[in-house]
């Protein structure tokens, strides 16, 4: 008998080596969770659900629930509503594998559990829908996920907000999806090969001071490591650069400087001078330690990368992807620092001279930033244009890539999706362009991957694009009669002086077009003889797609007799222009700019007080004076005559009051001849 409980102990011994029970395998599995190793919470977590796991009822926690047989009845109806008792554990594990799922990006099997834990109605997890419609949507199912976000909302109506507005948010990502008219023709977006794509995730390209160079994040074997028996190196991320040749991409290298080291660098940013990096470190254990750092050039030679001030990196949190203005004077990033609205937020920070931050960053507003992720801010030079990216707008599912163009009023325009085939379901980031907007990148976990954990990771795609086409067309109408004028002559002058001007001959129909090329501002006017001119301008510069402009012109007939100039004003007894008059006059020289064909009489009138004589040579001064100013504003001398009639045109014969009088003091001008019109401003 003693032998045999020997036996037994040691076979006990024997088990317990190699046999976990459930309680333990949930605790190591939420130790896991907390520390955001979802893929070992992921493992853990299957094998409490596992049924061949051993319960440990020595523990109170891991006795089931007694679920009592239903009573009989001679009604089945009965029988089929006998409430079903689910294990609280149960319910609890199968949430967090939907969530280990959603977390690694395998969104297929997110999509599995969060149905299954949305089955099991738990009052734990009511807006389970939310997270089984996101799981659906990134699986690109919109109409089913539709339905879910409906009953999200439903739900939550009055009690929860941030569900009910992300619902809300999600429907309209669903429809954006949905719609023909979001996907932009003329764009390939393709994989690149594995010169690129190689290792265990790869992003992050930008261009490397020329459209011909770029940098890119990469973990692959060849990577920098420390400590080959503590970290593997295809798991740490570093810069290479790439040189492109007639052949292709080639001369594949780390980026210059002392900049990759054993911990994670990745989202370069070289200025246009080449003579600061900007780049993002963070740590292999910590993930809230990230932060930009700057290396310097001096004699051609890289300094020691130095982490920026807490002017930007602030400790404890996240700062990440920068990115410059044009003059290098404003650095944009990513944090999630406090004073944002959400999770990460786009912020920007001016830097000193010598390329450092000064003064505190300011967050970009709640017209970028989400109670989610803006991400990934990529400034286009040419078109003045921020791209970034975000789940906190309405998308097609996880980051999507928006674009704000900041125009002349210094003003910024409503982010906009780009569409497909730029975003996805997945996660779409670190978009950037070169000058033309011919090629570029984007980032994306679209494709499923068997080589990586979670069924998805990071590739590089490019873009290739075809030229934007602008084009223009209109009407020219008689601005009275609004009949349309045929054969009127348009101009076009390139505001900027680089291209000569050209012109157009409007058909039968008062109709014109043409195409307009790239970068373009134009400044057009319309002209036909017996009719005073029109104008207006077109701008292509700055643009991001395609556009088609329409533009009519309006000509007025030339009126018989003097027009009047109002507001012309002299100093007392004197033909000194004041200078209110000047800038009255100045709209005048734009008319005469604009109607290059006419010559017109300047003329000048007084009242009936005073002498015939003095009011003649009055009058010839004042009228002389404003010709005088149209000269020295580049109107040519030969289109312009000067006549004083003094009281000899008197509007109202004897004036009585003040106002009648100031009626008969008064400046005008009227077309004398018009001769033919021509390529000719002033």
């Amino acid at each position: 008998m003693k032998r045999v409980v020997v036996v037994l102990f040691l076979l006990s011994l024997t088990l317990s080596s190699f046999a976990q029970t459930k309680r333990e395998w949930l605790e190591y599995g939420d130790a896991a969770y907390k520390n955001g190793d979802y893929n070992t919470a992921l493992n853990f977590y299957l094998k409490v659900i596992d049924k061949s796991t051993a319960d440990d009822f020595s523990r109170p926690y891991e006795v089931r629930p007694y679920t009592p047989p239903p009573k009989k009845s001679k009604d089945a109806k009965d029988t089929a509503k006998a409430k079903k008792v689910v294990d609280p554990r149960e319910v609890y594990v199968v949430h967090q594998v939907a969530e280990c799922y959603r977390q690694i990006r395998d969104y297929k099997n997110a999509e599995v559990w969060y149905k299954r834990s949305k089955e099991n109605n738990s009052e734990q997890y009511p807006y389970e829908s939310l997270w089984y419609g996101e799981a659906l949507m990134k699986n690109q199912k919109y109409p089913a996920a539709n339905l879910q976000f409906d009953e999200a909302m439903t739900l939550s109506e009055g009690k929860d907000s941030v569900v009910f507005n992300q619902a809300k948010l999600k429907i309209a990502g669903c429809y954006l999806a949905i719609d023909t008219n979001n996907i932009k023709k003329g764009i390939i977006i393709k994989e690149l090969d594995s010169l690129f794509n190689a290792g265990t995730s790869n992003f992050a390209v930008n261009y490397y001071g020329d459209a011909n160079t770029i940098q890119f994040t990469t973990a692959r074997e060849t990577n920098t490591v420390t400590d080959p028996d503590k970290q593997q190196a295809k798991f740490i991320c570093d810069i290479y650069t790439l040189k492109k040749t007639n052949n292709g991409w080639t001369d594949l290298k780390k980026v210059e400087g002392p900049v990759d080291t054993d911990m994670h660098e990745g989202a370069g940013f070289l200025t246009l001078d080449r003579t600061s990096f900007y780049f993002t470190r963070w740590s292999t254990t910590n993930k809230n330690e990230c932060a930009i750092y700057l290396s310097k050039q001096m004699n051609d030679k890289w300094l020691a990368a130095e982490k920026l001030n807490d002017n930007i990196n602030l400790a404890g949190y996240k700062t990440m992807h920068p990115a410059l203005s044009p003059d290098g004077s404003i650095l944009y990033f990513s944090s999630n620092r406090p004073g944002g609205y959400g999770k990460m937020d786009l912020w920007y920070v001016n830097l000193d001279e010598e390329g450092r931050p000064t003064g505190a960053p300011i967050n970009m507003g709640k017209m970028f930033n989400t109670s989610e992720d803006e991400v990934t801010p990529f400034f286009h030079y040419y078109t003045s244009t921020l791209y970034f990216s975000s789940d906190g707008h309405a998308g097609y599912g996880g980051l999507d890539v928006f674009k704000s163009s900041f125009n002349s009023d210094s003003l910024w325009s409503m982010p906009k999706n780009l569409g497909s085939p730029v975003n996805s379901s997945k996660d779409d980031a670190y978009f950037v362009l070169e000058r033309s907007q011919r090629q570029g990148f984007v980032t994306s976990d679209r494709k499923d991957c068997a080589d990586c954990t979670g069924g998805a990771c990071f590739r590089i795609y490019a873009i290739d694009k075809e030229p934007n086409v602008y084009d223009l067309k209109g009407v020219v109408y008689n601005a009275e009669t609004n009949e349309v004028i045929a054969n009127s002559l348009l101009t076009f002058k390139d505001i900027r002086g680089e291209k000569e001007p050209f012109y157009l001959i409007t058909d039968a129909e008062g109709k014109y077009f043409t195409p307009l090329e790239e970068g373009m501002e134009l400044y057009i006017k319309a002209q036909k003889n017996k009719f005073f001119g029109d104008a207006g301008n077109v701008s292509t510069f700055g643009l991001t797609e395609s556009q088609h402009f329409e533009k009519d012109f309006f000509l007025s007939p030339i009126p018989q007799g003097d027009i009047v100039i109002p507001g012309i004003e002299y100093d007392y007894d004197k033909a000194t222009l004041r200078p209110a008059s000047k800038k009255i006059l100045d709209d005048l020289v734009e008319f005469l700019v604009l109607n290059n064909n006419l010559s017109v009489e300047i003329s000048s009138h007084t009242d009936a007080r005073g002498s015939d004589s003095y009011n003649l040579r009055l009058s010839q001064d004042r009228a002389k004076s404003v010709v005088d100013y149209l000269i020295e504003k580049g109107i040519s001398k030969d289109r312009l005559v000067a006549q004083g009639y003094g009281e000899t045109k008197l509007l109202v014969p004897n004036a009585s009051t003040e106002e009648e009088h100031q009626k008969n003091r008064r400046t005008a001008f009227r077309p004398i001849k018009e001769g033919v019109i021509q390529d000719k401003w002033k």
